[in-house]
């Protein structure tokens, strides 16, 4: 929808693609940028996915990554069975960091954005919680208490 409410130049530079990335092939050098949010955290072959990537972006080209990551910090028995009963794989901050670089990537920035991901976290919560009896009606108590 926004592509088609921008200007023709702009879309005729830019392609959007929603693909299991997994599994597509592209040429190599295709993208400029490669954006994923909130999704790598669902595969565990992170090394061989990284260097899937880097040999799809053209040179100088940017990955752009944010995702889940796990703290530095020992977790509690609850955690670890949250995260397994998902199946997700997550990496601290910092190995996310080295295994971009040993991936081939260079000028790696790996952040933590956990503080401001609670900003953005409560601000959402606020604008969803008013909406409460809609979505009730539309769905159901427990996919609201799921979501607050």
């Amino acid at each position: 929808q926004r592509l088609a409410n921008t200007t023709k130049t702009v879309q005729e530079k830019v392609t959007f693609d929603i693909e299991d990335i997994t599994k597509c092939s592209y040429p190599a050098e295709s993208f400029d940028v490669i954006y994923s949010r909130d999704s790598i955290l669902h595969i565990a072959e992170k090394e061989e996915l990284f260097k899937s990537l880097r040999n799809i972006l053209k040179p100088g080209g940017i990955l752009f990554i944010t995702d889940y990551c796990r703290g530095d910090q020992e977790h509690s028995p609850q955690f670890l069975e949250y995260v397994d009963s998902k199946g997700y794989d997550l990496r601290t901050v910092k190995e996310y960091g080295k295994v971009l670089e040993s991936c081939g990537y260079h000028n790696v920035i790996a952040e933590d954005r956990t503080q401001n991901f609670i900003s953005i976290l409560a601000e959402e919560l606020g604008r969803f919680e008013p909406t409460k009896d809609a979505f009730v009606k539309e769905f159901s108590l427990a996919d609201y208490a799921d979501i607050v």
